[in-house]
């Protein structure tokens, strides 16, 4: 449950090494601040593998980071897409947006994935809110990939967190230091319960499950449901 992802559950990025990497490109205005969407193509599937009508993703992971609204205004903005051409590809990317390496390892190169959100997260129009918080907004991905001839999977689910919820941070890897990628917090309700735990690039998001089937790459989350239950029902603001 600790383990880091680099960035995966791409939609919403908090990327740390801007401040001293300005000089590839202009940092982003906050995370989740409102933004207007792309208007090009908004109804069935564009090149990248985004429906926003239909509120999904599927494809290359590595086309949902070039694709997304989010990164409206970034170089790597709508630039290029991935077709499976393999490394060659990943290391044109690297060399013309010196900060990429950061947003994906190459090593997921060619993870395919399934994504699905709701209105809270994102509108149909494409455009993201100014908070999740009290949002009801909920996203889960699937990834899937292949270890030499064997297929692996990777699922998880997050929600919105609410007025009352609150994140418990703890030294876990008894360095001394609690760090915002090692030590991912526990999430609880306003009664004490626990619900899920804490999502390292998105603070309003909470994990609430994780399925992995096959040797899941390390990168990603070990298995997880929340004792609260993982339905998004539990999660509705009443």
């Amino acid at each position: 449950m600790k383990k880091l992802v680099y960035i995966l559950s791409i939609i919403a990025v908090t990327l740390v090494f801007t401040a001293c990497e300005n000089s590839w490109i202009e940092e982003p205005a906050n995370d989740l601040q409102e933004k207007s969407a792309h208007k090009d193509k908004l109804n069935g599937f564009d090149e990248w593998g985004f429906n926003w009508q239909a509120q999904q993703f599927n494809g290359y992971l590595i086309n949902m980071i070039l694709g997304d609204h989010y990164f409206e205004g970034w170089a790597h903005y709508q630039q290029h897409v991935y077709n499976g051409e393999g490394i060659e590809f990943w290391q044109m990317l690297q060399t013309v947006y010196g900060y990429f390496h950061f947003l994906m390892p190459m090593e997921l190169l060619d993870v395919k994935l399934n994504a699905h959100w709701n209105d809270g997260l994102i509108s149909k129009d494409g455009v993201y809110p100014a908070t999740w918080l009290n949002s009801d907004a909920w996203i889960s991905f699937k990834y899937s990939g292949k270890d030499g001839n064997e297929r692996w999977s990777h699922f998880r689910k997050l929600v919105a967190a609410k007025t009352g919820d609150h994140l418990d941070k703890q030294d876990t890897n008894g360095d001394g230091v609690i760090d915002m990628y090692d030590d991912l917090g526990t999430w609880y309700n306003a009664d004490g319960e626990e619900i899920g735990f804490e999502s390292a690039y998105w603070p309003e998001l909470i994990v609430v499950q994780v399925v992995n089937t096959g040797n899941v790459p390390p990168v990603f989350y070990a298995e997880y449901v929340s004792p609260w239950g993982p339905g998004y029902g539990h999660y509705k603001s009443e």
